[in-house]
């Protein structure tokens, strides 16, 4: 069977890729800039396990103080009490999104190129009910997940739903990841998250159904640690990190209600 790109991919973290790359009929990419002053920093834990958060271009660079990871650092147990960015979700044009709009779907993408003696970490990008809760569960986070566990600093990548253990896709050419949470009429869908290698093709896909949400959507950026993982001052991870949510209403214009 051929090989066969899923996407055709240019430059790469840290100031290589360009934040555009809308196709006709769908909005551009949004750079994820945590430093922009539209996003909203929480830790709820107190414990300053992020050093810095610094952005240029679309790369972002996370510096880490050192520590030993304990449970709560992990952004897939039941408490997390880590260092998480969060927004209103809102679509190209400013207007709220709403859990109750006809169709909506957040597109996230992460191009983390594999960095030897990065930190051991982890990060994930999606939708969250109550992103300052410490309890996953209430948070109701899902989305793109992403973490550099081996000490070479490839990735697994898969996708993230509350307090379930991550579902992700492992190979030593891992580069990107592509999340999908899609809504229609008030409903959630899937969470996805797509693992992709260095030359475009696919290292596998994972996916689960989200939970029921309400009120208003945030976007939320969390980053933390496995449990007992040690974590040395001044370790870094760089990627870059982008999303966009489309509208999508059901049915034909002159042909649906």
């Amino acid at each position: 069977m051929p090989i066969v790109k899923v996407f055709d991919v240019e430059g790469g973290a840290n100031g290589g890729a360009s934040s555009g790359g809308g196709v006709a009929g769908l909005p551009d990419w949004e750079v994820v800039d945590v430093t922009d002053g539209s996003w909203t920093s929480s830790d709820p834990g107190g414990n300053g396990r992020v050093s810095s958060v610094a952005v240029a271009g679309t790369g972002t660079t996370v510096t880490w103080n050192g520590f030993t990871a304990v449970s709560d650092d992990s952004v897939d147990g039941s408490t997390f009490n880590g260092q998480r960015y969060y927004k209103e979700l809102t679509y190209p044009d400013g207007t709220t999104v709403n859990v109750s709009d006809a169709g909506w779907t957040l597109e996230t993408w992460v191009d983390t190129p594999a960095v030897s003696g990065c930190a051991r970490t982890q990060f994930a990008l999606g939708v969250a009910s109550d992103p300052t809760s410490t309890s996953t569960v209430t948070s109701n986070m899902s989305g793109l997940y992403w973490t550099p566990d081996r000490t070479d600093g490839v990735a697994l990548i898969g996708q993230i739903r509350t307090n379930a253990s991550p579902l992700t896709a492992l190979n030593l050419n891992n580069q990107y990841g592509f999340g999908r949470n899609d809504f229609a009429g008030g409903s959630p869908g899937q969470t996805f998250g797509w693992a992709i290698k260095t030359d475009g093709t696919s290292a596998g896909f994972n996916n689960r159904s989200m939970t029921a949400y309400s009120g208003t959507v945030y976007l939320q950026f969390s980053m933390g640690a496995p449990g007992t993982r040690v974590i040395t001052s001044g370790q870094t991870n760089k990627f870059s990190l982008f999303y966009r949510v489309i509208k999508t209403p059901i049915g034909p214009e002159g042909n649906r209600p």
